[in-house]
């Protein structure tokens, strides 16, 4: 019974901060699969891919619906985001438990700075005025830009066991000129798409609890929509320093439980 409970609260919590980021919520998801569950590295990396299909799917379904996906800039990255996705959920195997999770401490670290100090929320501000009028923005990306893009999204991807979302919603911004909502939205979309196969190939090598998996579900859906609606009605200032905080000392704590600084 504690189990089923963790695996809901693990599940709940990752869809809220997927919904209301507009990320996959593995940045969240996979430490506490280690630190709660005491899952092995590789295990929990796998089964985070495997809770993002369902999660990705019902944020990314709630902006299909709002129109807020760019469906042409989603067709020119989801091949060459399959193909990262699946190079890095095989690289893994070469990889120590250790180092995998010593290095993904650094990447969520440097994701929980960057929202407590809101380093990307400049670009999201900038770009929040093009949700008023959409129609008359004009979005620039091409296929030789789009094709980096995708892949090395789908690396991170598949090697951590994140969405990528984290990285892709700062190009978008940035480099495509593209409106807030319609950023979130495209990123949960191409997060829904890579996951897909970033599962079946780590559940080919035995890196998937499908049980875990499917009970963290039953909390990550309902958890997505509460996100999107948060994304959507309420001031994110304070709520993104709060993730940002917690995700920096969920960091420093993998660095501990790795560094063998506690139990």
């Amino acid at each position: 019974m504690s189990h089923l409970i963790e695996c809901l609260a693990i599940g709940l919590f990752t869809g809220i901060f997927s919904g209301t980021f507009g990320v996959g919520g593995g940045i969240i998801c996979t430490p506490l699969l280690r630190l709660i569950l005491q899952f092995e590295p590789h295990l929990a990396i796998g089964t985070t891919l495997a809770l993002i299909v369902p999660t990705s799917m019902s944020g990314a379904y709630k902006y299909y619906k709002l129109r807020a996906v760019d469906t042409a800039l989603f067709k020119m990255l989801a091949l060459p985001a399959i193909a990262g996705t699946l190079l890095g959920a095989y690289l893994t195997r070469y990889v120590g438990g250790s180092q995998l999770m010593l290095s993904f401490a650094v990447l969520i670290a440097i994701s929980g700075i960057d929202l407590f100090f809101g380093l990307s929320q400049k670009l999201k501000k900038k770009a929040a005025q093009k949700d008023q009028a959409p129609n008359s923005i004009e979005v620039h990306y091409t296929l030789a830009s789009a094709l980096p893009v995708g892949l090395v999204t789908g690396l991170l991807s598949g090697f951590f066991g994140v969405g990528g979302g984290f990285i892709l919603i700062p190009i978008l911004l940035a480099a495509y000129n593209m409106p807030v909502k319609q950023a979130f939205g495209t990123s949960l979309l191409i997060v829904a798409l890579i996951s897909i196969p970033g599962s079946i190939s780590h559940f080919g090598q035995g890196h998937v609890d499908l049980g875990s998996a499917t009970m963290m579900t039953l909390g990550a859906i309902p958890g997505s929509l509460i996100g999107t609606k948060i994304a959507f009605a309420a001031n994110e200032a304070r709520l993104r320093q709060a993730f940002g905080l917690l995700i920096v000392c969920v960091a420093l704590l993998m660095v501990a439980r790795e560094m063998h600084w506690v139990l």
